[in-house]
């Protein structure tokens, strides 16, 4: 239940983002919605308090700030650049790269039913652009890949297959409020000053979007949160599965706010990641 909060406030963040990204700059965008997440999850440490950490704690932040904060400018570009409703269910591919890096990384790997339940996730972004099959059997992938925003988020769902072991690795030696707060303040560190100095009038494009930071902000801080205590509780994959049900609620969201088409095809897709989540939550 706590991932599939945060898949929806996962698509939710994404809808506000898109809107601001109408007068905002990309690189100013991702800085300002960390610098509202990074003060948001402040205010939860305050309640959790910061455990003892190690030089270990620290050198995961650093990688985790600086690489996180790279991903999230190719992630925020991914938004902006094609419809919500084929850019994001392309991060329902990161739970097939983990398959390949969590082994690797941490030692975890799913069971057959939980496999099955990521195998599901994947056939469903097939699934999102499948008239294209009678152009061959890969061309519903090559048309997502055809435009610039799937394209990027190829990449973004490769990257966080890496980055969601760093953050299991991370909480194995703190906690989750303070790992996650910690993260995205070195990420809005190494932001600023990449953002004063190519941006212009970085503070003048924020005050045209203010809500829409805001919201974008609180729903991050508030996902961010959920997803830390999940990754207590059961494999780095399964939860990353579960979070990328936020392309099914991007969906709707692309076709209820920005009118986007295709929407029975890209249900379809949806509708197979929902039976991916499910066979990942009751029998994984």
């Amino acid at each position: 239940m706590l991932m599939i909060s945060a898949a929806f406030l996962q698509a939710a963040k994404d809808a506000f983002l898109k809107r601001a990204m109408a007068g905002m700059d990309v690189l100013v965008a991702t800085w300002s919605y960390c610098l509202v997440t990074s003060v948001l999850l402040a205010g939860m440490l305050f309640s959790s308090g910061f455990p003892p950490v190690g030089a270990r704690f620290w050198w995961l932040v650093t990688v985790s700030g600086v690489f996180g904060g790279l991903n999230l400018v190719l992630y925020i570009t991914a938004v902006k650049a094609s419809d919500l409703s084929l850019t994001l269910p392309m991060l329902a591919l990161s739970p097939l790269f983990m398959l390949i890096t969590s082994p690797l990384m941490i030692g975890e790997f799913p069971d057959p039913a939980g496999l099955f339940g990521i195998v599901l996730i994947v056939a469903g972004s097939y699934a999102l652009n499948l008239r294209r099959f009678a152009d061959g059997f890969f061309a519903p992938f090559k048309a997502l890949l055809d435009q610039k925003g799937p394209r990027l988020m190829l990449l973004v769902s490769f990257l966080w297959s890496l980055f969601a072991n760093v953050d299991r690795m991370g909480l194995d030696v703190s906690a989750p409020i303070p790992w996650v707060f910690s993260t995205y303040f070195a990420t809005t560190v190494f932001l600023t000053p990449l953002v004063l100095w190519r941006a212009a009038a970085p503070f003048s494009q924020v005050r045209r979007h203010p809500r829409e930071i805001l919201a974008a902000g609180l729903f991050e801080a508030v996902s961010l949160a959920f997803q830390m205590y999940a990754l207590t509780m059961t494999l780095v994959a399964y939860v990353i599965a579960v979070k990328r049900l936020s392309a099914v609620f991007g969906v709707l969201i692309g076709a209820l706010i920005f009118k986007e088409s295709g929407l029975a095809e890209r249900l379809f897709g949806a509708a197979l990641m929902v039976a991916g989540v499910f066979f990942i939550a009751l029998l994984g």
